[in-house]
């Protein structure tokens, strides 16, 4: 069966350039490359979104492997727009809320405003409705999946709200269990669904074998 390999972005610059990969980030994404190829694992498809976070952690990752094709940039792929998630729900801004350092503080607001945004059938802002969110990442992963072989690998490095939602759907929980399982997500943490002819299922969630020593411990991040 074809598998596709979730993986979310290195860690950024949490209370700096969101937008970005901190030197540990770039760490991760070269240990996790390291790990792929000490399986021998191979992929027939490499997409990110076009996030710097997302693109440049698959470039690093690249970089330690002996075979990977050319990456396809799919904006569809990028994280869904938190500021304006954020400014809609009235919880506050979201650079702000960052600068501030106090990563509790800041993904309690996160949860709360995303709770909000499922629940309304508008789109907050400028920004999109959580419906349009869950079908531009459906539709984004099954046409990267399309027409694959047997043995065929599908790598996507994305972020975790993307993450989330696909595997909510993956295992048939609502918008809330999506939220939770976004706000798991590990960096560089990766996920594993076997693609069938209309169906994903879940094989593993949020993995981190290439971080998982104890010189590595400090490598475990969530922002």
């Amino acid at each position: 069966m074809p598998y596709l390999y979730l993986v979310r972005h290195a860690q950024p610059d949490f209370a700096g350039h969101y937008d970005s990969v901190t030197r540990l980030g770039r760490q991760q994404s070269a240990w996790l490359g390291e790990h792929f190829e000490a399986r021998g694992l191979r992929f027939a498809r490499a997409y990110s979104g076009s996030l710097v976070r997302q693109a440049d952690t698959l470039a690093d990752l690249r970089k330690h492997m002996a075979r990977t094709p050319e990456p396809v940039v799919d904006p569809r792929f990028n994280e869904y727009d938190a500021a304006s998630v954020l400014e809609a729900s009235g919880l506050g801004d979201e650079r702000a809320l960052r600068a501030r350092g106090d990563r509790r503080a800041y993904f309690t607001a996160v949860r709360a405003a995303l709770q909000a945004w499922a629940a309304r059938e508008d789109a907050p802002g400028n920004g999109e409705s959580w419906g349009d969110f869950t079908s531009r990442v459906t539709t984004a992963v099954a046409e990267a999946c399309r027409g694959l072989q047997p043995n065929d690998n599908v790598l996507v490095v994305t972020s975790g709200g993307v993450i989330g939602r696909l595997v909510a759907a993956a295992v048939g929980a609502g918008a809330e269990g999506a939220i939770q399982l976004n706000l798991q997500t590990r960096n560089t943490g990766v996920t594993e669904l076997m693609v069938g002819r209309s169906v994903m299922r879940l094989v593993a969630f949020n993995g981190v074998p290439h971080l998982e020593r104890a010189d590595r411990a400090h490598a475990l991040t969530y922002s």
